[in-house]
């Protein structure tokens, strides 16, 4: 059934639980909430189109089900690309606890003097759009 079950084992099982995941919430806030939605309208308010969209919810929760399912298991080509990317993962330097509160620290003044260019840009544009409609 699983196509080289052992290898990828991690990979893959990440890969069903976030189908599974996806399937849960897509069935559960958009599926449940649509037929609930439709059972309590009344007639001609629009019930027609929640049933509509309680089983479109319900078909995609489905399909990414099995789309995660399939994936990680029979599919050969997928479960080949997630054994890969496993053995990559394995082979990748992770970095150690000072470079990457470093690394974290550079990335966060580098947003902070994104955000303050942006806000800058804003307040000029503001004064210039204020200016020319006075």
């Amino acid at each position: 059934m699983f196509y080289q079950w052992p290898q990828g084992r991690i990979v893959r099982i990440c890969v069903m639980v976030l189908g599974a995941l996806i399937a849960a919430d897509m069935g559960y806030n958009g599926a449940y909430a649509a037929f609930a939605t439709y059972g309590g309208d009344a007639a001609g308010s629009g019930a027609t189109r929640q049933l509509i969209l309680g089983i479109t919810y319900g078909v995609l929760a489905l399909a990414s089900l099995l789309t995660g399912l399939i994936a990680a298991g029979p599919h050969q080509k997928a479960v080949q690309f997630l054994i890969e990317v496993q053995d990559e993962m394995t082979k990748v330097t992770w970095p150690k606890g000072g470079e990457l509160w470093r690394s974290t620290l550079v990335v966060g003044v580098a947003i902070t003097i994104i955000a303050g260019l942006v806000w800058l840009s804003d307040l000029a544009l503001i004064s210039g759009l204020n200016y020319i409609q006075k």
